[in-house]
């Protein structure tokens, strides 16, 4: 719950997020020619050819209304009427069945059970005016469309402007990481694996490890320069260098999305660390309405520069590396994303709701977000300094080699990389950062 907040403001805040979404829906239906929409929550999924169901993760839009996971349900939304959730109630002896609906969100809905997945629709009371949304949905049902691309896309470009409890919910997210955050750094003196850290993360922040919006990357010295390192090696290594955490938390179906590297007391790497986390914390503070972010993007490649320049990484200067197209070698993806009902929210690259796309520029391919950014965009923003053995090999072996201080970049590579990642709500007068302030009462500075 926001801070010093009462007991009924979530209520109170998700009654007007149902009311956005519900005038979005309304412009969306319009366009569209339907009269209102049904979003399935989607069904669990086995693995192949076995009887063991993999974790469940609501349709994203299901979310926006209802924040529990209910498998085999789905959402009539009207609108000018209140929603309707037809969810499947039945006895289960082998798994706990989903509970009633109840809570402040659940007061917000018409609520209507049923006992057979295959009477869900008739629940519903008539979906061939409406437009299906989800994995389940399917052109049998005899809904008016199945995941109209124009539908989707109308309804992804306006989730970038977050509701007050959309905010809210992020923000809790980032409460919810922190103290896993706080409790992995300060396990770091017993030099524990990667397998330990992530155990101490997923306890100290409430989470089982399949409930967490993405999988952590938690990577030890080397293993920080995979970007999306994936492994958790259940002995430490032999000397503790560098670790990089990239963890989040979950809060009514929004994610939160931080990243925080460490090294030893008085290593030397802490040094280009800190300086990071100084070019991280200025790009933070110019994420502001009408900056578009590609050129935030940019503005951190310049900075950058300077960085690998200072620290003696490359041996040209900052403009120099900059204007070669050195900083992509050690910095190959885009500076950050939208942020909410998935941890890559949809509509990154959207430039208007028809559906309309402003691609990245060809030298930096892998950045999700190309708008400019408004009031309302909750954004992550992530500058990143690896040593990628890949990349340095090309620049090793091509016209840039004498460019690079190799006996520096020798000396860090055992490190990996450093990342540092906040969650920045874009706002009319500037920006506010959601991630800081509750690393801050964690002991995270």
């Amino acid at each position: 719950m926001p801070e010093g907040s009462a007991p009924g403001s979530w209520a109170s805040l998700l009654r007007s997020h149902i009311a956005e979404w519900d005038r979005r829906v309304a412009d969306a239906c319009r366009t569209c020619g339907v009269d209102g929409v049904v979003v399935f929550s989607g069904a669990a999924k086995y693995r192949h050819r076995d009887d063991l169901e993999y974790p469940f993760f609501a349709d994203p839009y299901f979310k926006a209304w209802a924040p529990n996971a209910y498998p085999d349900s789905a959402l009539k939304i009207v609108p000018g009427e209140t929603p309707v959730l037809a969810w499947l109630q039945h006895e289960d002896f082998w798994h706990m069945p989903a509970p009633e609906p109840s809570g402040f969100w659940a007061e917000c809905l018409e609520i209507r059970s049923v006992s057979k997945k295959g009477d869900l629709l008739k629940a519903l009371d008539g979906v061939s005016q409406l437009a299906g949304i989800g994995e389940e949905a399917q052109e049998a049902m005899g809904l008016a469309s199945v995941n109209d691309r124009k539908m989707l896309t109308h309804l992804d470009y306006h989730r970038a402007y977050k509701t007050r409890y959309e905010v809210a919910c992020i923000e809790e997210a980032n409460r919810v990481a922190a103290p896993g955050h706080a409790a992995t750094g300060e396990a770091l003196a017993g030099q524990p694996s990667e397998f330990e850290l992530n155990g101490i993360y997923c306890r100290s922040s409430g989470q089982r490890e399949s409930s967490l919006p993405y999988q952590s990357i938690v990577a030890l010295n080397r293993h920080a320069a995979i970007l999306h390192y994936q492994n958790l090696d259940s002995q430490p290594p032999e000397r503790f260098r560098s670790f990089l955490l990239d963890a989040g938390g979950d809060h009514n179906g929004y994610a939160s999305d931080i990243t925080r590297t460490w090294t030893s007391p008085g290593d030397p790497f802490a040094d280009l660390i800190a300086s990071l986390d100084v070019l991280q914390q200025t790009i933070c503070e110019e994420a502001r309405s009408g900056v578009s972010f590609i050129s935030l993007h940019d503005r951190a490649h310049r900075l950058l520069a300077e960085v690998l320049a200072d620290h003696g990484i490359i041996r040209c200067s900052a403009d120099e590396g900059y204007q070669r197209g050195l900083t992509r070698v050690f910095l190959p993806h885009g500076l950050g994303h939208l942020l909410g009902l998935q941890v890559h929210d949809a509509g990154g690259r959207l430039e208007s709701p028809d559906g309309a796309e402003r691609m990245p520029p060809s030298e930096h391919p892998f950045l999700r977000l190309t708008r400019t950014l408004e009031p309302g965009f909750v954004v992550t923003i992530e500058p990143g300094l690896y040593f990628i053995p890949a990349l340095l090999n090309e620049v090793r072996n091509g016209p840039l080699r004498s460019a690079v201080n190799w006996e520096t970049v020798e000396r860090w590579q055992p490190y990996g990389g450093i990342r540092i990642e906040d969650n920045v709500l874009v706002t009319e007068t500037g920006s506010r950062n959601l991630t800081r302030p509750a690393l801050e009462r964690c002991g995270i500075a």
